[in-house]
């Protein structure tokens, strides 16, 4: 269990240096659309290499899969560091997207088969990639003023540390008989799947903006280079208090509900950040963070492997993976940077904030309406 634990901390905290390299792009001097472009590629690929690669985790086992990604990934990394133009710049953000892109993705999918064969629960495993990902996070924003090196360093250690975990750890029977009752009651419909795929799109999207723009924003208005790593590592933090109680929350207020909350708080806090001007009300308004992605992710990860029926299981994951890797990070790095382009950062942070707010409305009315029209039929 403990190597469990580890294990998905490893794999969070590379993503932790993934998700902070839209900085190493700003510092060596690349416009907003470019950052775009580059940051894009990986979403794009990941539409290709998610389903590419649960395929061939069916065929030759996921654990051997995940080892061809991390491995791939540590090495095709260290290709962007050492690019000095754009065209370079995109050919190894290219190369390394093919493998990386599935490597959370398998990880994830690995731990939660471990914990419906041997027991446990996926909520407290999560919880430790969250914790590895504020590590991170936090550490780079500290050792970023050393060089940007150290991304690349700590991005590689942690993708083949993870592949020596997933091939020495052994995994033990779990009595956990109160949580079984619970996890298998497979009534969800595939309408209603759609439904909140829709809905993450739009709201990851307002997540996935804020992670790639928020160092430019960050920059213009006056902060320290290091305030990004700090306010990425307090973001993860704010993930705990959810990913602890997960369970009983989807289990009391529904996997839609829990969606639609983590929609609007995304689009809630990247509106609000456009009037802060010093890090208190920053922090403030960052940990709403602990509102979003994690509500919207763990909502349908939960959705797909305990209430659709068996049947949809590979389909829906790589579906799942595919549009949160691919579709929203398309949305809101290419459109995302244009807007930033044409109207500088604040103007572009409070539009993406009302597109959230009314594609919020429009997927909760739908889902009300749906709701309805299924009552009348009975």
């Amino acid at each position: 269990m403990i190597l469990n634990f580890l294990f998905e901390a490893l794999n969070y905290s590379a993503l932790a240096a993934k998700n902070m390299i839209s900085q190493f792009f700003d510092y060596r001097g690349f416009s907003p659309v470019e950052i775009g472009y580059l940051t894009v590629l990986l979403p794009i690929i990941s539409m290709i290499s998610n389903p590419f690669w649960f395929k061939i985790g069916s065929k030759i086992s996921e654990k051997r899969a995940f080892l061809i990604t991390a491995i791939s990934s540590a090495f095709a990394f260290w290709a962007l560091y050492f690019s000095n133009n754009f065209i370079f710049a995109m050919i190894a953000i290219g190369s390394f997207s093919f493998f990386f892109s599935s490597f959370v993705p398998l990880g994830d999918s690995i731990m939660m088969s471990t914990v419906k064969k041997y027991g446990g629960s996926f909520d407290k495993i999560r919880l430790f990639g969250t914790v590895g990902f504020s590590s991170v996070a936090l550490l780079l924003g500290m050792l970023v003023e050393y060089g940007f090196i150290w991304f690349f360093i700590i991005t590689s250690a942690a993708l083949l540390v993870s592949s020596l975990i997933i091939v020495f750890k052994k995994d033990k029977k779990i009595i956990d008989r109160k949580k079984r009752k619970i996890e298998f009651k497979r009534d969800g419909k595939v309408s209603i799947f759609i439904l909140m795929l829709v809905g993450m799109v739009f709201g990851v999207s307002m997540v996935s903006f804020h992670n790639t723009y928020f160092p430019i924003l960050s920059r213009e208005m006056g902060f320290d280079k290091s305030i990004v790593g700090i306010v990425f590592s307090f973001m993860s933090i704010t993930e705990l208090p959810f990913l602890y109680f997960a369970e009983n929350i989807i289990k009391k207020l529904g996997n839609f509900k829990v969606l639609i909350i983590g929609m609007f708080t995304s689009a809630l806090r990247i509106f609000l950040l456009t009037f802060v001007s010093t890090i208190i009300p920053l922090l403030i308004i960052e940990s709403l963070h602990g509102l979003t992605y994690i509500l919207m992710y763990y909502s349908i990860f939960n959705y797909i492997h305990f209430r659709l029926p068996e049947k949809y299981l590979t389909k829906a994951q790589s579906t799942f993976w595919t549009v949160s890797l691919g579709v929203t990070y398309i949305i809101s790095s290419i459109g995302g940077g244009y807007i930033m382009e044409y109207f500088n950062s604040i103007p572009a942070f409070r539009i993406m904030a009302v597109l959230g707010f009314s594609v919020t409305g429009i997927v909760l009315l739908v889902y009300i309406y749906y709701n309805k029209k299924i009552n009348l039929n009975k």
